[in-house]
């Protein structure tokens, strides 16, 4: 069974400009899929990475080595919600999230 998957409003400025081409669009759709299927911490058998300290509760997983995608989980409903979708050396991407975590 795989978790629903919803998307912050504001991802899809994300994506916009990231700049993806159509074949990376493709791809980290199919890896969005993939970590819904298990989208818990690797420390419970899934594929995610828990973050810490005011990120506490969500998750990441790396796209292309470069990228990240920040997730929360809602176990109660069966969702996960992808929080942000930017590069990891903009360290920024935990400051938006922490913004969009609500």
């Amino acid at each position: 069974m795989s978790y629903t998957i919803e998307y912050h409003i504001k991802v899809f400025d994300d994506i916009k400009k990231l700049k993806f081409t159509k074949k990376q669009l493709i791809k980290i759709k199919k890896k969005i899929e993939l970590i819904s299927m298990n989208p818990f911490p690797k420390s419970l058998g899934g594929l995610g990475e828990p973050l810490h300290g005011n990120l506490k509760g969500l998750l990441k997983f790396r796209f292309i080595d470069v990228y990240r995608v920040v997730y929360k989980l809602y176990r109660d409903k069966d969702a996960m919600k992808i929080i942000i979708i930017d590069m990891r050396k903009n360290l920024s991407i935990y400051e938006s999230a922490a913004n969009r975590k609500q």
